[in-house]
């Protein structure tokens, strides 16, 4: 999948398109003007994985035999990055870099950037693969729309907790903004089955955005924390790590699985177990007790109980979705081989 990757960026770099370059050299001068400041280096730094992404989809679309105007054509993504660029550069030259409406303008670049991402890999999955799409007869649909505004909103929960641009309200906004993503977790998936919009794509955002959503949070709470989790020192902040750490591998395995195997799902996917989904709403209840927690300094100690429950309760499941997934996927894998070793006898036959 690597080499592919590779193979699709060069292809893209050769016949890429002049809005995509035009995004590329905006952001490599946004970080000439603003890579001095460390609060703009994580939101640049998602901009350019975005693009980084989109050139890659713009590859594989026109190594799947794609026409030249390709889905990175789409020109709303580049107008909106157009002018919030323009913002940043005007107030970069008023030396107002680190204004609350330079991290708005930020904001929407990140948002737009991200969307436009997905935007472009969806269709260049569908390209290839007619049944990654089929419920929304090749469109991204509302729901898959949702998830992917939920999974951009929640990159910015990060910046909003370490950085704290807004000042003392920046927690609580932090806070608001993980609760609404994660409420629309379930919002996505209910307008899916309602509308008749499920898609594999669909059921393939879904573990994704679970991620998404989880460790940039985790990754801010454990900075904003400086390592402690609101936790004494000992056994208890030991074993927090240990269960953190059987999480990352769980996910990790769940990651490279999907890109080695991906192209052998069949048209309707693989959706979340009831085990993952009930993993999921305990990695939320810490996810809510660590935002709470930071956000309201008289409740830590409490919380810090409650969400180190909940890890807990997080790494037990994880270890049982490996069990309960692998005896799902298995016949996935399995049946390729399956009708290989048919042929063979069948031709062997003959």
């Amino acid at each position: 999948m690597l080499r592919k990757a590779f193979r699709w960026f060069g292809i893209a770099i050769c016949q890429i398109s002049a809005p995509e370059l035009l995004a590329l050299a905006l952001n490599v001068a946004a970080f000439i003007l603003y890579g001095s400041f460390v609060q703009n280096f994580y939101l640049w730094a998602i901009v350019m994985i975005c693009d980084i992404l989109v050139l890659c989809a713009h590859g594989a679309w026109l190594d799947a035999g794609g026409h030249t105007y390709g889905p990175w054509r789409a020109p709303t993504p580049h107008i909106v990055r157009l002018v919030a660029f323009a913002v940043l550069f005007i107030l970069a030259s008023e030396h107002r870099q680190d204004s609350i409406l330079s991290t708005y303008v930020w904001y929407v670049v990140v948002v737009s950037a991200i969307c436009h991402a997905f935007y472009s890999i969806l269709l260049t999955m569908h390209l290839s693969d007619q049944t990654w799409l089929e419920g929304t007869h090749g469109r991204v649909g509302v729901p898959n729309w949702i998830s992917i505004t939920r999974m951009a909103l929640s990159v910015l929960v990060p910046h909003l907790y370490a950085v704290q641009p807004f000042g003392k309200a920046s927690s609580l906004i932090a806070t608001c903004t993980l609760v609404a993503a994660i409420i629309t977790d379930a919002a996505d998936g209910y307008i899916a089955r309602h509308f008749n919009q499920t898609t594999k794509a669909g059921k393939a955002l879904d573990p994704l955005g679970d991620k998404v959503i989880f460790y940039p949070t985790a990754i801010a709470f454990l900075l904003a924390t400086k390592g402690t989790v609101f936790l004494p020192a000992g056994p208890m902040r030991v074993m927090f790590y240990v269960c953190l750490g059987t999480m990352v591998l769980r996910d990790f395995a769940f990651i490279v699985w999907f890109f080695v195997n991906y192209d052998r799902l069949g048209a309707v996917g693989v959706s979340a177990s009831i085990v993952d989904k009930i993993r999921m709403g305990a990695m939320c209840a810490w996810l809510g007790s660590s935002a709470i927690a930071l956000t309201f300094a008289d409740l830590q100690s409490r919380l810090a109980i409650a969400g180190f429950v909940s890890i807990i309760i997080v790494a037990a499941l994880s270890i049982v979705s490996i069990i309960v997934d692998y005896g799902r996927i298995k016949p996935l894998i399995a049946e390729p081989k399956a009708g290989r070793h048919a042929e063979h006898h069948d031709s062997a036959g003959k």
